[in-house]
């Protein structure tokens, strides 16, 4: 199995775990387990964690905001869809004007909100990081796939010509 594809699949088990942590959290606090505790930490450093812009499940917010919780779990879900297309060689990367279109509709609600334009909601927070997410993927997943094939290429042919030792 090449680097590129165990790269793929292990961004796509880190996400899962990320988004495991996520829903499992709340729970957690719902039993007075410590490990809440832990797993808010650690979300923390990455996300404000303010409760009128999060979710809850069982009585307790979960340990991100919406937009958070909507690129994380974007990032899962559409990891997976990559992978699988890729492995059924049906995708392309985004080009990087494509990627900068899908990270817009998360820049303007955030910054607009940010300034005092206007209040955001939770459902548009989750769906723009959501479609941040998704763009996430869609412009590196197939590059870390192409970026690894050619590089083997690359190797092989500088083993060819001499340049490089072998092994």
């Amino acid at each position: 199995m090449s680097i590129g594809i165990k790269l793929v699949l292990g961004l796509d088990i880190v996400w899962t775990m990320i988004v495991a942590l996520i829903f499992l959290a709340p729970y957690l606090a719902s039993i007075d387990s410590p490990f809440a505790e832990l797993i808010y930490l650690f979300f923390k450093p990455t996300c404000h964690q303010m409760a009128s812009r999060s979710f809850s499940l069982w009585g307790h917010q979960l340990p991100v905001c919406a937009r958070c919780t909507g690129i994380w779990t974007s990032l899962m879900i559409f990891g997976y869809i990559g992978t699988i297309l890729l492995f059924a060689e049906k995708i392309k990367p985004l080009k990087l004007y494509g990627f900068a279109i899908g990270l817009i509709p998360l820049a303007i609600d955030g910054s607009t909100q940010l300034i005092g334009l206007w209040k955001s909601n939770n459902i548009l927070r989750l769906t723009t990081g959501a479609i941040s997410g998704a763009a996430i993927i869609w412009f590196t997943y197939p590059r870390i796939w192409w970026a690894d094939e050619n590089w083997g290429k690359h190797t092989q042919k500088i083993q060819e010509d001499g340049y490089a030792p072998e092994g």
